[in-house]
């Protein structure tokens, strides 16, 4: 006889949650929670980069909700005010205000952009700004002008979110055009910087004006798309 006699082992099923379909605890963690997650995934992602990403190539004005979603956000389409220049926007007892003048950049595809003069708004999202005491054009000193940017890839010369998105890309002999009072002014580029914000003197010269050579400035964020520095792009008015 030998004296090796063979065990015979029983699976025990009872607690194993794979032969016991009854386990509704691994049933939830196998089979619900990962279809909610991903349920959950795709509409977060057709809602937050999906749908805006399609109205943010298609449309020229962006509603707030849209505006409000991730890729509004990341992509600088979330609201923004340029507080630097609260001191004389909320300024009172302002000249002239409700006029508008219109600003032509054909290097960049802008036409007629409508700027208000004297602007109140720190959120220019209907116009470009007119810094309020700065020139106004015909006038000796310098005008400036300030506008929104979001990512170059999103820009639309039509969408004020996105109007100078692009002004980098000027430079140096670059025209631009400004309509006002039934007259229109031709302004040479010539040149730009980049400041941190608290060194934006929206009421600067660039040029004195006992020169007689009046002056514009074009400012949005910058890098394009952030709000950690300022873009200028400064030009010099020119008889044609």
């Amino acid at each position: 006889m030998s004296k090796f006699k063979p065990k015979i082992y029983i699976k025990d099923e009872s607690f194993d949650p794979i032969y016991n379909a009854m386990d509704p605890g691994f049933y939830f963690r196998s089979r619900v929670l990962p279809a909610v997650l991903i349920a959950l995934g795709v509409i977060t992602l057709t809602t937050q980069v999906a749908i805006p990403l399609f109205f943010f190539k298609t449309q020229d004005k962006i509603s707030k909700p849209v505006s409000s979603t991730v890729l509004g956000v990341a992509s600088g389409f979330g609201e923004f005010e340029f507080d630097e220049l609260q001191q004389s926007i909320r300024d009172k007892d302002n000249k002239i205000h409700g006029e508008y003048f219109y600003l032509t950049i054909p290097k960049l595809e802008i036409e007629d952009a409508v700027v208000e003069v004297n602007s109140k708004s720190l959120s220019p999202d209907e116009s470009l700004g007119h810094y309020t005491g700065s020139a106004l054009p015909g006038e000796d000193g310098n005008t400036f002008i300030y506008g929104h940017s979001v990512l170059p890839w999103f820009y639309n010369p039509h969408n004020y979110k996105t109007i100078f998105s692009t002004i980098d890309k000027l430079e140096a002999g670059d025209k631009f055009y400004i309509k006002y009072n039934n007259r229109k002014y031709t302004y040479k580029v010539e040149g730009q910087e980049v400041l941190s914000v608290d060194k934006v003197n929206p009421l600067g010269e660039i040029k004195p004006r006992y020169l007689g050579e009046p002056t514009a400035v074009l400012m949005t964020c910058w890098p394009a798309g952030t709000k950690a520095k300022r873009m200028l792009v400064n030009a010099v008015r020119v008889d044609e």
